[in-house]
């Protein structure tokens, strides 16, 4: 136990000096990763800065969660958006921000992407019944 004790004694500096290598190297470490978060932050707001207020976006957040809404005011480090469900206006951080993408509205059940009449369907059967009726003027 004595050995123990003198080794520590002995190599006190050491340790001390091990110590404060790996505080800086933490302080450092956190530097960076701040670094990182401001330049997103910055990214976010710039891809902001493009839609006008009123613009309906969608918005994704770092927890996985989302929001669907309109855009207000734009800060230096926050913006609003109007939700399009409880039509309440929310405050975020650009920094809790992972994804912006301009949202599509859709409105009525069964619309969406890919759920609308498309316009050429009409003119075919309008062309396929004009010409189903001329053939049958013409054997006439």
């Amino acid at each position: 136990m004595n050995r123990i004790f003198r080794f520590f004694r002995g190599n006190s500096l050491l340790f001390v000096a091990i110590a404060f290598a790996s505080m800086a190297l933490t302080s450092n470490c956190h530097a960076e990763s701040s670094a990182k978060l401001e330049k997103h932050a910055r990214k976010i707001e710039k891809q902001l800065g493009k839609y006008r207020a009123g613009t309906l976006l969608q918005i994704d957040f770092r927890d996985n969660s989302e929001a669907l809404g309109s855009l207000g005011n734009v800060s230096d480090a926050t913006f609003q958006i109007t939700n399009s469900e409880s039509n309440k206006v929310q405050t975020f951080n650009f920094a809790d921000v992972s994804r912006v993408k301009r949202g599509r509205e859709y409105i009525g059940a069964g619309s969406g992407p890919g759920h609308h009449i498309r316009l050429w369907i009409p003119l075919v059967i309008a062309a396929a019944a004009g010409g189903g009726v001329a053939a049958y003027e013409a054997t006439r």
